[in-house]
């Protein structure tokens, strides 16, 4: 492809422009080389208000010490230029960004920073390149991010909190032998490149990693992507002294691309079991792999692949989700699928939530549904694998729309990887042209990808088993060997790791030189380019003279936005819906996205619906509330049920009509009752061994009373629940109650004085398309009386909740035997409007607190003690959050929060750098909130639930640059304060069984009597 005719051509400051491309035909993409040194730069020209860089180095390993991850972690330490710890990221802060971060992947790793326009950007990139490049790997640096053993004898150190935290989960063990068995010989993709436990203890060290480092941490191996809009030349010019740095450095000696080794075959079938610690032995899981196409040379096959993947296995009328979930006596919850793209890819299903008798028993169907599929007579559905091809061209345009700078760099990855042409690159950047040419394959193409790599070639089956005993065993085995450590070490031993580690802490901790922080200036927010968005509702004067609002059949939400889809989000208010049918709600929603629908007098059954709703629809799903709102849990503003399409332009008619199929004609039956309600209940099981889930579902369990969607959705209630109906559909009048009672709830949800409309849309492109934008509501929606519109009806989450002194306990410690380290989650009332005068002062004297570098991170992470922190306000609850995630040390991490939040109260330990850089860093993650087209549509659909003006992320941003220190001291004692007050305050905590009594105690010490459970089972969530 001739490179785009807008593309810059010259050679810049060394840098040669090596192709230049469009990435979906649509953004431009630029690629340069350095001929100094050759460092790769690659440009990819996206609009919005960010500018995103993703720093990759290919990097292989083929051990389980985990030297990739080991040194992630370790760049951010300081370099030879600033060799301060966490300058890099208190620089960030400072540059409109919100700190850094980096991935660890089995094939390379990659360094990212995002900053809310690109004069910060340019600041900060040569500087954290100095650091991936240069860093000083000191060795007090290694003791306290990867691994130390503490005063008490206990393992710690930041990788190894995070690991351990992984390490023996169900999915993690299944898959981690499942990888060691699919790629067998020396390969670095079996590889555990975040480390295991056991070598981080005995075989990493730091000497090691700087020879990783010196070995692939090189110029030739460095791509340097940027998303955003930068100019070119002032992106080389802010390379240019790093270029001569290593320039000066002199010669690296030869350097050798990773991942030229071949593969060895996988000559035989594998299969595996696995016992993995868990509370109950209820479910597991079965993962099945194959040696898959070659990411290098084979991206047709590849993505081939991929698409009969989402054949088999998307929609309940899938081929596997029919055999194994959609029936009677269900073999597992669903069956996913997941592709690594390597040399040698790997192809894997997934089946979920398998109850433990069936885990033996699913490969003979499994391959029987496949080898059916092959043969004579049952083929391929071609109208449907037509439909999964389209609808996968449209999912990519969407995913490029709405997280493009993401995308657009995973694109790239690949190339680095695998790749080495102009060609390679454009075909990477364009699978979209693939898929086009894939809609056109026969079916005979498809049947010998699945012959050629599932059917007949060698498979590792490897099946995760639960297990009560192993949660024993492993609590048994750690235990003695801490026991043996302590007991080796000595009472001098462990006075010596002391004191290595306070040294440590100490030579870490070397304060920054004012003037060196203050030699990067913090940028203006002037020339930030925001998406543009333009409201109207059935009751603005001003309407679109397009497409007007009041001439549609209810109250009307509209924004114009230049989105190349349609956003349609039909809002059901749940209010009036009684305690006793509210229950119901998770299961209606669910069940009429997967029912047949009577259309024109005729029953249409439900995989012909599913079918053609896959067929017409980009996306669709109902939900309770907005942002994580999942099956079993309430997002905000739970009280709110929707359902949402994302749709073609051209498919605007159909969505309309789909929106009146799925509400009002789906035929609710048995059948499909059953089969939904089983599947729902078997997923419960992954859920409980999700320790950050379950502290969160324990605090909601503690506030919200029996009246709200947060409680009766819960996932042990509705377990209970949904097999409880289970139970009564075996009999002719208990199927007539279910249905008459979950038909007479469906009719209040869709009741028109329940219901609000929302849309967005590019109404010039829509009306293009589809002239008369009113006929298809006049047509489908005659015979629904929407005479009266009704405003959305906003119920506020903190309106839901218990008095506080109708809450019985002060929280709860709970028990979960798989899990290693701890969550912990604390409450107290907060602000609950989001235009108070209070909240930008608030907020930025909490990201002083949290920031990266702040208070928080230095003593929480940086000893170890956790791995993830937060204090965030929620208005919309009206409460302040306290939490920790995979923490090795709560009661520890707690006390030190408690400590720092009273240090800063009385107003005269802010630190005027942190205090600058807490401003910066809020005012990016303000902006970010905008980053793309999709933000932009679900925070102006929030607006309306919020009661803020579409343009209050720009107000917000005018509003913390005003905060001053007096600001925060105020509102730190207004609303900090009660966080630690056991009158005022709520606490759960989700640990290990054997800490739940030394938890308990330690709070108690505090005057918080925490209620003590040692299992799930045992707490309030399963009562009504």
């Amino acid at each position: 492809m001739a490179p785009v005719d807008s593309s810059p051509r010259e050679n810049m400051g060394g840098f040669e422009l090596t192709c230049s491309l469009k990435a979906v035909d649509t953004i431009p993409v630029h690629m340069y080389k350095s001929t100094n040194t050759g460092m790769t730069v690659c440009i990819a020209e996206i609009d919005g208000p960010v500018v995103s860089g993703y720093f990759n180095l290919v990097t292989e390993a083929l051990d389980d010490d985990g030297l990739p991850h080991t040194l992630e972690h370790l760049i951010f330490l300081g370099s030879e230029d600033y060799p301060y710890k966490g300058v890099l990221d208190l620089w960030a802060n400072r540059c409109l960004a919100s700190g850094t971060n980096a991935h660890t992947e089995r094939d390379h790793t990659y360094y990212t920073m995002t900053t809310a326009g690109s004069e910060g950007f340019l600041s900060l990139m040569p500087i954290y390149l100095e650091h991936i490049l240069y860093p000083t790997l000191q060795d007090a640096a290694y003791l306290t991010e990867v691994h130390h053993i503490t005063g008490k004898g206990n393992d710690a150190g930041v990788v190894y909190c995070e690991m351990q935290g992984r390490e023996n989960t169900g999915e993690c063990m299944t898959f981690t032998e499942l990888s060691r068995a699919i790629y067998p010989g020396d390969c670095g993709y079996k590889s555990n490149t975040g480390g295991a436990l056991k070598n981080l203890r005995e075989s990493t060290n730091n000497e090691k990693v700087r020879q990783y480092h010196k070995e692939f941490y090189r110029p030739e191996n460095l791509t340097v992507l940027i998303a955003g809009q930068v100019k070119h030349a002032d992106v080389f010019k802010a390379l240019q002294p790093i270029e001569q740095k290593i320039i000066s450095k002199g010669n690296r000696g030869l350097f050798e691309r990773p991942w030229q080794t071949p593969v060895a075959p996988l000559t035989k079938s594998v299969d595996l079991d696995v016992c993995y610690p868990c509370d109950d032995e209820d479910n597991g899981m079965v993962y099945v792999a194959w040696r898959g196409p070659s990411w290098v040379d084979e991206m047709y096959d590849c993505l081939g692949c991929f698409l009969l993947a989402k054949y088999l296995t998307e929609t309940s009328v899938s081929p596997l989700q029919k055999e194994f979930v959609e029936r009677d006596n269900p073999y597992a919850s669903n069956v996913g699928y997941t592709q690594y793209n390597f040399s040698t890819s790997t192809l894997c299903l997934m089946f979920e939530n398998v109850p433990k008798d069936k885990i033996p028993l699913i490969k003979e169907p499994l391959m029987k549904v496949l080898s059916d599929i092959c043969s004579d007579g049952n083929g391929i559905d071609m109208k449907r694998m037509k439909t999964v091809v389209h609808r996968c061209i449209l999912e990519t345009l969407s995913v490029l729309e709405n997280e493009p700078h993401d995308t657009i760099a995973y694109m790239l990855f690949g190339h680095v990887l695998y790749g080495s042409t102009k060609e390679d690159l454009d075909q990477r950047l364009n699978t979209v042209r693939d898929f086009k040419k894939m809609e056109n394959e026969p079916e005979s193409y498809w049947i010998n990808l699945l012959k050629k790599y599932f059917v007949d070639a060698p498979m590792v089956i490897t099946k995760g088993i639960p297990s009560v005993e192993k949660q024993r065993a492993l609590t048994q085995e750690e235990e003695q060997r801490t026991a043996k450590q302590v007991e080796k070490l000595g009472t001098d031993g462990l006075e010596r790791k002391e004191q290595e580690l306070q040294k440590a802490i100490e030579e870490n901790e070397r304060p920054v030189p004012d003037e060196l922080l203050e030699s990067v200036s913090i940028p203006g927010t002037d020339t930030i380019n925001f998406h543009h968005i333009k409201s109207y509702t059935t009751e603005t004067p001003e309407q679109h003279s397009r497409l007007d609002a009041t001439k549609l059949p209810f109250f009307t939400y509209l924004d114009h936005v230049n989105t190349n889809f349609v956003y349609l989000f039909v809002l059901m208010d749940t209010s009036s819906i009684t305690r006793e049918y509210r229950k119901y709600i998770p299961l209606l929603l669910e069940v009429i996205m997967e029912s047949p629908v009577k259309r024109d007098g005729q029953i249409i059954p439900y995989e012909e619906i599913v079918a053609e709703l896959e067929a017409d629809t980009i996306g669709t799903f109902t939900q309770m509330g907005f942002i994580s709102a999942s099956r079993f849990s309430c997002g905000s503003y739970g009280h709110t049920a929707n359902l949402m399409l994302q749709l073609e332009l051209e498919k605007y008619e159909k969505g309309v009509q789909w929106v009146k199929e799925l509400l009002y004609d789906t035929e609710i039956t048995v059948d499909r009752l059953k089969i939904i309600a089983t599947k729902m209940v078997n997923d419960v099981a992954q859920l409980k061994r999700n320790g950050s889930k379950i502290v969160g579902h324990l605090m909601k369990g503690l506030l919200y009373n029996k009246d709200s969607n947060t409680f009766t959705s819960s996932m042990l209630r509705q377990q209970k629940f949904l097999t409880d109906i289970l139970e009564r559909l075996n009999d002719e009048t208990g199927r007539r109650e279910v249905i008459a009672e979950i038909e007479s709830i469906r009719k209040i949800l869709t009741s028109p004085k329940n219901m609000v409309l929302y849309m967005a849309v590019n109404v010039e492109k829509l009306t293009v398309q589809v002239p008369n934008v009113y006929a298809s509501w006049n047509m489908f929606f005659s015979d629904v009386g929407t005479s009266a519109k009704t405003k959305l009806n906003v119920t506020p989450d903190w309106s839901l909740m218990n008095p506080a002194d109708d809450i019985a306990i002060n929280g709860c410690v709970t028990g979960l035997g798989c899990i290693e380290s701890s969550f912990l989650c604390q409450t107290c009332p907060c602000i609950t409007d989001y235009q108070s005068p209070d909240l930008p002062a608030l907020i930025v004297c909490l990201q002083y607190l949290i920031q990266v570098e702040g208070p928080m991170w230095r003593l929480i992470r940086g000893q170890g003690l956790s791995y993830g922190y937060g204090i965030y306000p929620k208005p919309n609850e009206g409460l302040l959050y306290l939490t920790f995630y995979r923490a090795t040390n709560a009661i520890a991490a707690y006390k030190e929060t408690k400590s720092i939040v009273e240090t800063h109260l009385p107003g005269d330990k802010w630190d005027k750098l942190l205090y600058e850089s807490a401003k910066s860093s809020m005012i990016f993650e303000t902006i970010e909130q905008e980053k793309t087209i999709g933000d932009t549509v679900t925070y102006s659909l929030l607006s309306y639930f919020k009661n803020v003006p579409h343009d209050y992320h720009r107000q917000m941003v005018r509003r913390i640059s005003a905060v001053t220190t007096e600001d925060m001291t105020r509102v730190a004692t207004l609303y900090l304060k009660p966080l630690f007050d056991p009158k005022k305050c709520k606490t759960t905590v989700v640990c290990h069984p054997s800490k739940v009594a030394e938890i308990g105690e330690a709070f108690k010490a505090m005057s918080q009597d925490l209620k003590l459970y040692n299992c799930l089972e045992e707490t309030y969530l399963s009562e009504w």
